[in-house]
């Protein structure tokens, strides 16, 4: 058995064993993948993870995002290649948030060290249907309130600036690095002020069709109106661009967040998951 790092260029040959939501961050700056192939490169097993703060002057964390594997040697190689490289990245805790894991995985992750636990998870999984009582709040919204689509890419790029210089990038953490077109730009909003992008809504849409907001942010003394004006536009042009049954995932990463989405969704809940750390 070999274990063989991910790249833009091999990941589509291991579609198969991959999740394709995960695996299309592959090529992206923080994050990393291996697979363990056997013979006439048979894949029998794959992980992802992404490095938090690895070029801030913060302790840098890896955040495993997907295990499968076909057994528990695959899985004790796969986790000795990760320890390596996290190693060499100089990892300060690592932890994930997975679901269905089959119990020879949990226990390879207990092998490896890993406290592990069961949970609500973090995400929160609703439709574009649950959206309109958010659209309906206003009939319109205000003019300084645009779609993503509207903006210039240097306008965009400023923005991101604004954003990254004030310590705001969400769930996104190589914001700097990401085209404009990565996110859906149909439905995800911004904020102008004295003719510069003071605030983002930004939606990615998933290979699978599911949508995620990845960051939302305003900056400047009417932030608060800003954040609900792009909600209630994204929340509008999602209900105009896609069906209602469409998944919109919403992860819950802080409380703020947490209380936000308790206040838009009252009563739903996320779903069991696995969770684990060390240090």
């Amino acid at each position: 058995m070999e274990i063989l790092e991910l790249n833009a260029d091999n990941v589509t040959d291991y579609e198969d064993i991959l999740d394709q939501d995960v695996s299309e961050s592959i090529g992206r700056e923080f994050y990393r993948g291996i697979v363990a192939v056997g013979d006439g490169n048979a894949p029998k097993g794959a992980m992802i993870w992404e490095y938090k703060n690895l070029e801030e002057n913060k302790d840098t964390d890896a955040e495993i995002c997907f295990l499968r594997s076909e057994g528990s040697e695959v899985i004790r190689s796969l986790l000795a290649e990760f320890d390596s490289m996290a190693e060499d990245s100089e990892v300060h805790g690592v932890f994930f948030e997975l679901n269905a894991l089959s119990d020879e995985t949990k226990q390879g992750f207990t092998d490896d060290g890993f406290d592990v636990s069961t949970a609500e998870g973090r995400d929160l999984m609703v439709s574009v249907s649950d959206l309109k009582p958010l659209a309906s709040l206003k009939k319109k919204v205000q003019s300084n309130i645009t779609l993503l689509s509207e903006l210039m890419k240097l306008q965009f790029m400023q923005g991101v600036t604004n954003c990254m210089f004030h310590g705001k990038k969400g769930l996104v953490e190589d914001l700097e690095y990401i085209d404009m077109e990565w996110f859906d730009e149909s439905i995800s909003s911004a904020v102008i002020t004295d003719g510069r992008v003071s605030g983002f809504l930004l939606i990615h849409r998933f290979p699978s069709g599911i949508l995620m907001p990845v960051l939302l942010t305003a900056i400047g003394p009417d932030f608060k109106t800003d954040l609900k004006q792009m909600l209630i536009l994204s929340a509008k042009k999602a209900m105009e661009q896609y069906p209602g049954e469409t998944k919109v995932l919403l992860r819950r990463h802080s409380p703020e967040v947490g209380a936000l989405t308790g206040k838009l969704f009252a009563g739903k809940t996320g779903g069991e998951v696995i969770c684990g750390k060390k240090a």
